[in-house]
């Protein structure tokens, strides 16, 4: 018996979108990244550090990301004409 719905299916994808924003970036955080998996927390002041650093690490992860999604679509974009492309890469003062 499967409990997990698989990654990537369309039905995680839905579950995924009803989700609030603090709900995803924890979730990130506990199963992407693994920083809130197990943390060992001692007193108050170490797990307000704890959650600071979780927030940026996750806050580069997003940005990386995105640098690499844009940069991927820049090169497709030089090796193709493709109007769907274009669109995407448009600015958003044109849109």
């Amino acid at each position: 018996m499967i409990n997990e719905i698989p990654r990537g299916s369309k039905r995680y994808k839905q579950i995924k979108n009803l989700r609030s924003a603090s709900e995803r970036a924890n979730s990130t955080m506990k199963e992407d990244l693994k920083i809130l998996e197990k943390p060992r927390i001692l007193n108050a002041q170490r797990a307000a550090i704890l959650a600071q650093m979780a927030a940026i690490v996750l806050l580069i992860h997003r940005a990386f990301k995105f640098v690499v999604k844009t940069t991927i679509l820049f090169t497709i974009l030089h090796q193709t004409i493709d109007p769907a492309i274009k669109e995407k890469l448009k600015p958003l003062s044109e849109a």
